[in-house]
């Protein structure tokens, strides 16, 4: 398996990978647009786990960190739409889909299943950890209820009950794979999932590719597997990359003609690495990359049979 070393990172005005409370982050979109307009960012995408509905808050969130931003001379807030989706074993390839929208009928009722499965297994992990002898409080049981939930609300939970001294610390006695809270999540095909995106009108990027943990020619040629299904691009800036990382994915990228997109993955958890805006260093290109990304997902459009299905509705 490889680790590369971490490397130094670099303030940067563009994150393309952000949480809300929306999914599993902790800040709403106006705290979000709030610490953006804090760090001079200027692109930031909002790409919650299986769920869109953070998306028309957070537009909102934006256009009222703009007229404040109006009003101290600096330059305006992009938004970029997005959604990340949970695919192969254990759910641990991730995709970035740019371009989402609530208004995309097929791609609402594709997150509603998923939904549905998250809800499922939530419940399951509260009973894997109440047999293992933990308490289970009313508030844990209230989670099944949270349309994207996820092993961090659970983690958060147990932290808050007193049962983890932190999220880290959650994940490791009860959470992880292996542990007595562990439920996998239902196995969505990676190649599958990327055609049904393009398919929608989604411009696909692999998220965070070195967290697979795969040699160089492995992951290498996974990718030029998923770019055959409709693949766009490679999360190349992202801190579990490192710049060593980094640098590898960025000529792997432009070698095959992706798309090259950055982010830290922020959700808002305090002890860990990502901060938003933080990326690893050596990102040259970013004005080109960022008008690259923008120019796809102008570009992206449903395919036939599914612009008449979204005609019907």
């Amino acid at each position: 398996m490889w680790n590369p070393r971490t490397g130094s990172e670099t303030e940067s005005r563009v994150d393309l990978h952000v949480h809300s409370v929306y999914s599993d982050g902790l800040k709403t979109p106006e705290q979000l647009c709030a610490l953006a307009g804090r760090l001079g960012i200027a692109y930031l995408a909002l790409c919650d786990h299986d769920t869109v509905n953070g998306l028309d808050p957070m537009a909102q969130a934006v256009r009222e960190e703009n007229r404040a931003r109006e009003t101290r001379g600096q330059p305006p807030l992009t938004l970029i739409p997005c959604v990340e989706i949970s695919t192969g074993p254990g759910g641990r390839t991730h995709l970035l889909a740019y371009g989402a929208s609530p208004r995309n009928a097929r791609l609402t009722a594709f997150l509603s299943g998923i939904s549905a499965e998250r809800r499922i297994r939530a419940g399951r992990m509260l009973e894997r950890l109440e047999d293992a002898g933990l308490t289970v409080t009313p508030e844990m049981h209230a989670l099944a209820d949270i349309p994207s939930v996820g092993r961090a609300h659970v983690a958060r939970a147990l932290v808050q009950s007193g049962q983890a001294r932190d999220v880290k610390q959650a994940f490791e006695r009860y959470l992880g794979e292996g542990r007595p809270g562990y439920v996998p999540r239902s196995r969505l095909a990676t190649g599958d999932t990327v055609e049904a995106l393009v398919d929608m009108g989604l411009v696909v990027v692999l998220a965070h590719p070195m967290r697979l943990g795969l040699e160089p020619a492995a992951l290498h040629g996974l990718i030029q597997d998923w770019k055959a299904r409709g693949l766009k691009g490679l999360e190349v800036y992202h801190p579990s990359a490192g710049r060593r990382g980094a640098h590898l994915l960025d000529a792997l990228a432009r070698k095959e003609g992706l798309l090259v997109t950055g982010g830290s993955d922020y959700h808002g958890d305090e002890g860990t690495r990502a901060r938003m805006g933080r990326l690893p260093c050596g990102w040259h290109a970013l004005e080109h990359d960022i008008a690259a990304l923008t120019a796809a997902m102008a570009l992206a459009t449903p395919s036939d049979h599914l612009q008449k299905e979204q005609q019907d509705v």
